[in-house]
């Protein structure tokens, strides 16, 4: 999976940059903007994950203000927990959201989403590992820096809401997963296709 997202997300980028040609306005300041687009696909990625052995894909469709956007993830090595030193969270495969979102003011974006989150618990000292899944309500916030038509960088704010689960290890240690977690976010991505 991570070698056929990493290939996909070549191939798009490769491809829309050779065929990247502004119709009017500049490179920097197209015309028609970018967030006057009426309709649109968009493919983005965390590249980070790719650094921590893991991959993200998401595709997402813009209808005038709207977007809708499906994602799955596998965040490989990277250690989400921050609170807690004695144990280590990876959210691992499984992992999976959908997105829906408003534009608020031109490329500024305010979205709720839904993830299914797995995640595997591992404590430090004796390495044992447990596994919790968590159906995870969020709010969001982003921002598209477009580079020419085609590609952007989207940093954002993730804050995530989920219920109080536990996992029990067995020299007698409880893990609690947060109930409420802030992520910031920066996505990579291209917009194949687009109509003004």
């Amino acid at each position: 999976m991570k070698t056929i997202s990493v290939l996909a997300l070549f191939l798009l980028f490769s491809t829309t940059l050779l065929a990247q040609n502004e119709s009017s306005g500049t490179f920097w300041k197209p015309s028609p903007a970018n967030y006057e687009v009426k309709r649109a696909l968009e493919i983005e990625a965390l590249p980070f994950v790719y650094l921590s052995q893991g991959y993200h894909v998401a595709v997402g469709y813009r209808l005038q203000k709207f977007r809708f956007r499906a994602s799955i993830i596998d965040a490989g090595t990277f250690n989400s927990e921050n609170s807690n030193d004695k144990f280590e969270r990876f959210e691992t495969k499984g992992t999976f959201g959908i997105f829906a979102g408003y534009n608020i003011w031109k490329n500024l974006e305010t979205y709720v989403f839904v993830d299914r989150q797995v995640f595997d618990i591992k404590q430090k000292t004796t390495s044992e590992t447990k596994q919790l899944t968590s159906v995870t309500p969020g709010l969001g916030i982003s921002y598209q820096f477009f580079i020419g038509r085609y590609f952007y960088v989207q940093p954002g704010l993730h804050l995530y809401m989920r219920g109080s689960q536990e996992a029990k290890f067995s020299d007698n240690t409880t893990y609690s997963l947060s109930t409420v977690d802030f992520f910031p976010v920066v996505r990579f991505g291209v917009r194949p296709w687009k109509k003004f």
